[in-house]
């Protein structure tokens, strides 16, 4: 047992080594060479347009889910069982794809909620560097 923490607290080590945004975090930039600081900007860019268009993406998701709900009720009106059981069926899916969606988002873009300090941490690194 004691041997298993040991190996999963590795493991944790190692996936925070392999995460620049942590590393500037905790380290701190001056380790990362100028062309490294540029790529990495670059890459929280498109991250966080990945982000923003996940995040589209979930809301048009949960939106669909009141209007699920009002085609079941239309459905019902109507009498036509095999819809309403359709369209309440599709309201947990939706639930689950935001519940694992929310669960993507987290595990790979767990550095963007501090992207406004890491990206000031990198420009005043590299302004830093240009006036040196």
């Amino acid at each position: 047992m004691l041997k298993r923490k040991f190996e999963r607290q590795i493991a944790r080590l190692e996936r925070a080594g392999n995460n620049d945004f942590l590393l500037i975090l905790t380290g701190g930039p001056a380790s990362f060479a100028t062309h490294e600081l540029h790529q990495l900007l670059r890459r929280l860019r498109v991250q966080a347009q990945q982000l923003r268009r996940m995040r589209g993406l979930m809301f048009r998701i949960g939106l669909a889910i009141p209007f699920f709900m009002f085609l079941a009720c239309a459905a019902s009106l109507v009498s036509w069982r095999g819809l309403v059981s359709i369209f309440l069926a599709f309201i947990p899916a939706c639930l689950l794809v935001l519940a694992l969606a929310q669960i993507y988002i987290g595990k790979n873009f767990s550095c963007l909620d501090r992207t406004k300090r890491l990206r000031c941490i990198i420009q005043q690194e590299l302004e830093r560097r240009r006036n040196s």
